[in-house]
């Protein structure tokens, strides 16, 4: 297990590493036009770098179960930042969307906080009784209840890229907790079409969206032109890249350079080779975390471990399918490597509980080598003589004590 630590330890410090060196390429250009000083957005990313790294190490040394009794609590506290988030004056409006608390140049967003509550939530409920999570009335109902409350309070921003992978995961960790698939199934069936075509009626952002992405050339100019300059920066890089620092699409081509579409200026600057990187990387990270989870003691444990793993495993790809247009565009970041402050803390503060986890597993390991604790009693070290009666009485044996008189 320590193995399996070091390299999760190792694989959240490369990507983190290499993401501040990617922000600062990629925003360097932009925050000199428009604050004079080429090095503010890095300033920022390194003030957010800098906490969640302690909360990655404050997490990593708390025993993980003390998380389990709080798990309701902060799924709460994360509901509750999700509903007053939507209130006028209260959340920040951007891009029509209110999906942050802002304070001066610091902003938080409430959805991050969530990616951690739902599946500690869910650990926490299923964990207690495994048979419960089997049936429908007390199992299925909670727990498809409470990802529909995370799912919808974040759709509603709106934020349906963050909503559709919290209801993933959240279905993940259900079937991995006991939910039976035979209960879950007619629902999913029932209200993803739904919900799709909800979201593609109600926004027109997702229709243009949609539309796009069917052909992208239908309007280079106008709703394609990210993705379309996101191409473009993938394609320059070639097999090596242009060199670190030589991006030509992060200079007001391509918008969200250095936050949802970080990766095309990666791909850019670094080639096929830096971009291949990263995807071992992030395997890297999720096979060894998968196997801590797997090795740890408790249903707890396990349960919240995978669905943290889930939430980074399914983000990541989500937003390379996006930025490579595998699929239509939405505001997901790249975990690790895109600008965010809170969702940086965030995602470093679920890695230090995996790394909790796996001394969970450690102490598993260090118990099944341990040689019973029961000892055998001591034998006399020879059997001792027996004895006779006198000649003509009936033949006994009589075992005399070893400390007895001859």
């Amino acid at each position: 297990m320590s193995a399996s630590r070091g390299a999760v330890i190792f694989s959240v410090l490369a990507l983190a590493a290499l993401g501040t060196v990617m922000i600062y390429s990629a925003s360097a250009p932009t925050a000199d036009r428009l604050t004079g000083n080429g090095d503010n957005t890095l300033v920022k990313h390194l003030f957010w770098l800098g906490l969640g790294l302690c909360a990655f190490a404050a997490v990593a040394v708390v025993e993980y179960e003390k998380w389990e009794k709080m798990a309701p609590w902060i799924f709460g506290i994360a509901a509750t930042f999700l509903a007053f988030v939507m209130v006028p004056h209260v959340g920040a409006e951007v891009n029509g969307a209110r999906r942050w608390f802002r304070l001066g140049d610091l902003s938080f967003q409430p959805s991050e906080l969530m990616k951690i509550a739902l599946p500690l939530f869910l650990a926490w409920y299923l964990g207690k009784d495994p048979e419960r999570a089997r049936t429908f009335k007390r199992g299925f109902l909670p727990v498809a209840g409470a990802i529909a409350f995370a799912v919808g309070l974040t759709a509603i921003e709106p934020d349906l890229g963050t909503a559709g992978l919290l209801a993933i995961s959240g279905g993940c960790v259900a079937l991995l907790g006991g939910v039976r698939l035979v209960h879950a199934l007619p629902g999913v069936l029932a209200v993803v079409p739904v919900a799709a075509l909800g979201a593609f009626l109600k926004f027109d952002h997702v229709k243009k969206r949609l539309l796009v992405f069917m052909n992208p050339d239908a309007d280079p100019l106008g709703a394609g032109y990210q993705i379309k300059q996101a191409l473009i920066a993938l394609g320059s890089g070639g097999k090596f890249g242009a060199g670190l620092g030589m991006s030509r699409q992060k200079l007001f081509f391509l918008p969200e350079k250095h936050t949802d579409f970080i990766f095309s200026i990666l791909g850019e600057e670094l080639g096929l080779v830096g971009g291949i990187a990263v995807l071992a990387l992030f395997l890297f990270l999720l096979w060894h975390g998968r196997t801590i989870a797997r090795r740890c003691r408790t249903n707890f444990g396990a349960l919240a471990a995978a669905g943290l793993l889930m939430n980074v495993g399914f983000q990541a790809a989500m937003n390379i399918a996006v930025v490579t247009a595998s699929m239509p565009t939405k505001g997901i970041s790249l975990p690790f490597l895109s600008f965010g402050g809170s969702g940086l803390f965030f995602t470093l503060a679920a890695m230090g509980f995996i790394v909790s986890v796996s001394r969970d597993g450690d102490l598993a390991e260090f118990e099944a080598v341990q040689p019973s604790a029961a000892v055998e009693p001591a034998l006399p070290a020879s059997p001792p003589e027996p004895t006779r009666e006198a000649a003509g009485s009936p033949a006994i044996t009589v075992l005399q004590s070893p400390e007895a008189p001859q």
